[in-house]
């Protein structure tokens, strides 16, 4: 039996479905519409009394929260209880970046796994850059105004089909293969190249380049945890040049989904 916990974020929903056919449950807060054959436990990944009774008979562990205050805390207590629980093999869903990174959210992905390693458990840890599925955030801006905003320039930027990790997620619960694995797209590209591609497919549409006071004004309203999980990723990003790599295609088999094709799949939520 394999355990997702964060079966309903886009990573998590993408694992469920690379799974179908393999004895699968899903730890969640509420009940949802998970694919077929999935087990659904309602429960919170905070609670450990939720997690000691859903680990029960679980071999196997995809581990993705969503970001927040309380990550460290919650991913901490998952990997106590899988430990506990005897579980043989848990996959990560990490970041890129060293221990000491300046972006705050890399440095607590580090000390998660710190205690996956000192726990025994067998793991394999993904390091994925920014989502191609990230974009979608924009959507409604796009449409309405034919721009988005970032500090970034004409910066390139490593990015990824979620699925493609979710992919790679999934080999490695089925293989039980270890490691660690920094994930990218088959290409690094700015977000001015983005637009261009955007309007390539059917509408003017501007990436905005702002300075970091404003980008921290034009997202007020927003967590400020976010706020600044936004600003030091993209700071990181201009002053540490991103590289792809071909780690999905070796695990795979096969190329990395592409940016354009993800474009055109979505073209019609940028109104293009």
């Amino acid at each position: 039996m394999i355990l997702v916990i964060g079966g309903t974020g886009t990573t998590g929903r993408a694992v469920l479905q690379g799974l179908h056919g393999v004895p699968t449950r899903a730890l969640v807060r509420t009940p949802g519409n998970l694919p077929p054959g999935v087990e659904q436990v309602v429960g919170d990944a905070a609670d450990p009394g939720s997690l000691r009774g859903t680990l029960t008979g679980v071999s196997g562990v995809f581990l993705a929260m969503g970001n927040g205050p309380r990550q460290e805390e919650i991913e901490l207590g998952v990997v106590a209880e899988a430990a506990r629980a005897g579980v043989d093999h848990l996959v990560k869903l990490s970041a890129p970046g060293p221990a000491d990174s300046p972006v705050a959210i890399a440095r607590m992905h580090h000390r998660v796994e710190d205690a996956v390693r000192a726990s025994g458990i067998k793991h394999t840890f993904l390091r994925p850059y920014a989502f191609f599925q990230n974009l979608l955030f924009h959507a409604d801006r796009i449409r309405a105004t034919g721009s988005f905003p970032t500090t970034t320039g004409d910066t390139p930027l490593n990015m990824v089909d979620a699925r493609d990790v979710a992919d790679v997620a999934v080999a490695a619960l089925l293989r039980k293969s270890t490691g660690t694995h920094l994930l990218t797209g088959p290409e690094a590209i700015s977000y001015p190249e983005v637009a261009a591609r955007l309007t390539a497919a059917g509408k003017p549409i501007r990436c905005v380049t702002l300075t970091a006071a404003e980008l921290r004004a034009d997202l007020a309203g927003a967590p400020p945890w976010l706020v600044d999980h936004v600003l030091e990723i993209q700071s990181l990003a201009t002053t540490h040049p991103e590289h792809p790599n071909t780690v999905v295609a070796q695990l795979l088999g096969r190329p990395a989904r592409s940016l354009d094709d993800f474009l055109r799949e979505h073209a019609r939520a940028f109104g293009a």
